[in-house]
């Protein structure tokens, strides 16, 4: 993964069940996560596409210089920054923030990070209230669950709310 190139492409490596998609996304001025969750497009358009299978993640097997993925399909999405996996329309600055350990498993996948938590959590409602079709989870680890020494990690994995099998939080420090 590549660099981040602001206001033009967001290098990113994308997940679904079987796939390692790895290209860039041309962003304009918005945030990945706000382009993520956009329910005027189901469609998400890469350039550059490296597309790798989970079980041999080193091993190229296509490449192509556009690609379109469907929004709904991807399991996750590992970003270079912090920055890029938060959305800038939803940000409540005077609120109080905790950060929360958690553990989630989605097709083919173990994932544990930290998430930010506003007042009282409640899992079931964090998984059906909202416009954002992902959360944002921070200092991210995702292990596969068939292979678990193949892992992928970021500041920021963006999940895919609707891929959720499992969600699980560590008790309080």
């Amino acid at each position: 993964m590549s660099s981040t190139l602001r206001g033009e492409l967001l290098a990113a490596d994308f997940f679904t069940t079987a796939y390692r998609m790895s290209g860039h996304v041309d962003t304009g001025k918005r945030r990945l996560a706000d382009i993520l969750s956009d329910r005027l497009s189901d469609f998400l358009l890469l350039k550059d596409v490296y597309v790798s299978r989970i079980y041999k993640p080193g091993e190229i097997v296509a490449y192509y210089q556009v690609g379109s993925l469907i929004k709904e399909r991807i399991t996750f999405v590992v970003l270079p920054t912090e920055a890029d996996g938060l959305s800038k329309d939803h940000t409540y600055p005077a609120l109080t923030r905790q950060m929360r350990r958690v553990f989630i498993t989605v097709p083919s996948f173990e994932l544990q990070g930290s998430l930010k938590v506003v007042g009282k959590l409640d899992l079931q409602a964090l998984l059906a209230t909202g416009t954002d079709r992902f959360m944002p989870l921070l200092k991210a680890t995702a292990s596969s669950s068939l292979l678990p020494q193949v892992q992928f990690s970021g500041p920021v994995i963006l999940v895919n709310k609707s891929s959720v099998e499992l969600f699980c939080v560590a008790d309080k420090d």
